[in-house]
């Protein structure tokens, strides 16, 4: 539902209106659990139900966090992997030029927080952020409803303008760069002139962004954080080479905005020259397995493959790695085989996985991000999976996720 299709906001509402409706995704499900109300705009919220846990005695070997009840909501973002055409943005210091051919036709905009961040500071990312009312305002007044994808896909476009003055509207501002600076300024001080940039230029945010995942922050770092982590819904979109003909960082959230292709990135990564949080590295590693070219992402993005990580919300649960398997992290990044260094191997499993507490697959399925370091620092990646094609999955628990309330 929350792939671009053109039936998502009528499904939506229909779904909204049902109490008895059986959900084809738990990304829809979750969705309509959202209460978009009829009062004027001024006064409308785009809120969750606050659902409770079942208690950790009704499950069997699970990890001891899975089934906590969460003490604050999780907020909306929104983000965007924006690719550009390879040789339509410049070359940095971890281009790959060994050889003559690109294993790519494009390069995936990169964006590094500052070191002082609040918020994975000193982090590559893409460019986005928590959803504003505004976003909802624009949806309805631009994109033509109140949906929940016209919201995010207004709250993406706005994010990758501010952060990084990629431009996804459905025509080009053309104006030179000073004022094209002064409008992301204008619009990072307050989202609601974002609307008056659309009108100012008879413009709309792009429709024809590509749903790919959503990832709800893990329950030891949403507690961490004060206002609570996020339920972050990625999009993907192949941008034309005079969208970005103005991107950089904005020298505020951002500041330093890196073209990488898939590859380059991963690689990066894995030597420690970049740090990356696993939403980042899983979609870079999908990119780089399954779409070599901006014309194959479209029907990638809506393939029956992706229904694992597209229509399942991806709340990554820790499990326990066995000490053989630390070694053998160790030894497949070699590695020495040190068991000081071993212990700092852990796992996250995510929907599909057989320890997955919510949404757990069939005995023997993983799916499941195996990583060694901390958060916040260089982290080395595995991404495990063996799937038995079991879609859908069960809810083994309902009640498990609240979303906050929008302002």
């Amino acid at each position: 539902v929350m792939d671009g299709s053109s039936q998502a906001s009528s499904l939506l509402e229909a779904a909204c209106a049902s109490s008895s409706i059986t959900y084809s995704s738990p990304l829809l499900a979750m969705q309509c659990r959202s209460n978009i109300d009829q009062r004027p705009m001024s006064m409308r919220r785009l809120t969750t139900l606050t659902r409770q846990v079942r208690p950790l005695s009704t499950l069997q070997a699970l990890p001891t966090m899975a089934a906590r009840t969460p003490s604050k909501p999780w907020r909306l973002s929104s983000s965007v992997v924006v690719l550009a055409p390879y040789k339509s943005v410049p070359d940095n210091y971890l281009t790959d030029k060994s050889s003559s051919k690109p294993l790519f036709d494009y390069k995936v905009c990169c964006v590094k927080r500052g070191a002082k961040s609040s918020f994975m500071p000193d982090t590559i990312v893409f460019p986005g952020g928590a959803v504003e009312l505004a976003d909802q305002e624009l949806g309805q007044a631009l994109l033509g409803g109140d949906g929940l994808e016209s919201t995010l896909k207004c709250a993406a476009a706005r994010e990758a303008f501010e952060e990084s003055g990629v431009e996804l509207f459905s025509k080009p501002l053309n104006e030179p760069l000073e004022v094209q600076k002064a409008w992301r300024k204008k619009v990072h001080k307050d989202a609601t002139h974002f609307k008056e940039l659309c009108q100012t230029y008879g413009i709309t945010p792009s429709n024809d962004m590509h749903f790919w995942c959503s990832f709800v922050t893990p329950d030891m770092e949403h507690d961490k954080m004060k206002r609570g982590g996020f339920d972050a819904r990625f999009w993907v979109y192949c941008a034309t080479a005079e969208q970005v003909k103005h991107a950089a960082a904005d020298d505020h959230e951002t500041v330093d905005l890196l073209w990488l292709t898939p590859a380059e990135a991963l690689a990066a990564v894995d030597k420690g020259t970049i740090s990356m949080v696993p939403p980042q590295w899983y979609i870079l590693n999908e990119l780089n397995r399954a779409c070599p070219s901006m014309a194959s992402v479209r029907a990638y993005a809506s393939s029956e493959e992706r229904r694992l990580s597209r229509d399942y919300p991806i709340k990554p649960y820790p499990t326990a790695v066995p000490s053989e398997d630390q070694f053998g992290f160790l030894e497949r990044k070699g590695m020495p085989a040190d068991q000081e260094v071993a212990k700092g191997v852990f796992s996250l499993c995510y929907p599909g996985d057989e320890k997955h507490p919510v949404f757990p697959g069939r005995a023997g399925s993983r799916h499941r991000m195996v990583m060694l370091g901390k958060f916040g620092g260089r982290l080395k990646y595995e991404l495990q999976v063996v799937q038995d094609g079991q879609i859908p999955l069960k809810e083994a628990i309902p009640n498990w996720y609240s979303l906050a309330e929008l302002k």
